[in-house]
Parts: C-alpha cells; sequence; structure tokens
C-alpha cells in the first residue's frame, strides 16, 4: 500500500491490501488506514459462505456486486442482487448475504462499511478457536465491534445446508 502521512489521499494499487487470518477479502482501506472513518474491500464469496444474520450497531454495510448474485436477506425479505446492483443497509437493520446462486462460481463484490473496524473483527473471529463455546465467542467477539449475531447464516435458514 502506498500513501506516506504527509499525502491527503490513500492509494492501494491493484493487488494491494490486506486480508484478514484466513479471509478471501482483500481490504484496500481499513479503519486503521482511514482514521477509522471506512473499511473498504473487495469481497470474494465463495459458493455457501455468507456471514450469519447480524446487525451493525454504527456501521452502514454496502455491497457493490461486480460478478455473481449474492442472494440478500434485509430483515425478513429475501432477494437477490448481481453484477452493477448497489444496496446499502444503514446501522440497526438485520441482513445476511450468501452465495447461493453462482453455482460454484465465487462473487465479487465491493463492501463498504462506515465508519471502519470490520478487519479488525475478522481477525479476532479467525482466533476463536472451534469447540462448544465457539457460538458465545463469536457473539462476544462481534459485540466488541459493534456487531450482533442474530441467526444463522442465510443457507441455513434456506435449508441449502
Amino acid at each position: 500500500m502506498t500513501a506516506a502521512s504527509s499525502h491527503p489521499y490513500r492509494l492501494a494499487r491493484s493487488g494491494e491490501g490486506r486480508s484478514p487470518t484466513g479471509s478471501p477479502h482483500l481490504f484496500k482501506a481499513s479503519a486503521s488506514t482511514t482514521d477509522g472513518r471506512f473499511d473498504f474491500l473487495v469481497g470474494v464469496f465463495a459458493p455457501l459462505t455468507g456471514p450469519p444474520l447480524h446487525l451493525h450497531i454504527e456501521q452502514d454495510d454496502t455491497l457493490y456486486v461486480l460478478h455473481g448474485i449474492l442472494t440478500v436477506q434485509v430483515k425478513n425479505e429475501i432477494f437477490d442482487i448481481g453484477p452493477g446492483d448497489f444496496l446499502s443497509i444503514p446501522p440497526g437493520v438485520a441482513h445476511t448475504f450468501d452465495n447461493l446462486r453462482s453455482g460454484y462460481q465465487p462473487v465479487d463484490a465491493i463492501n463498504v462499511l462506515t465508519p471502519g473496524g470490520h478487519f479488525e473483527l475478522f481477525e479476532e473471529m479467525a482466533a476463536v478457536e472451534p469447540g462448544p463455546d465457539q457460538a458465545h465467542a463469536l457473539a462476544v467477539a462481534a459485540a466488541r465491534h459493534g456487531t450482533r449475531l442474530l441467526g444463522p447464516p442465510l443457507r441455513v435458514t434456506l435449508g441449502i445446508e
């Protein structure tokens, strides 16, 4: 990543950025590089890999699909978004999404969270050990970063997994 602290801009060239432990997502900018203002990541969602139903206390969660189809749940409404579709979910609104309709192909999407902090959340969640206390530990980690886990991933809700 390039951008000296004396510059009033941030530049991350193609292929530059950081991926949280165990994640295919590439953060082009995160809270640590934007003074907490936002996270900007290029998400690569393999089939059946969306997050659990959740909400953000303070963050707007915005998705823009580049390739493929994401199935999205916002509150109780379920719909698909595809290439060129834009979705912004305000704080406090339950949502999830999953790659359910792109066959065996990953879905590429841009995800912007404002304010930032998701890179740190991903890192903390990756450190949670599998076991009987895993769900509780993940919920505690999420809460520490302003996210409430509310239910299973969409693929589970729809009976696909």
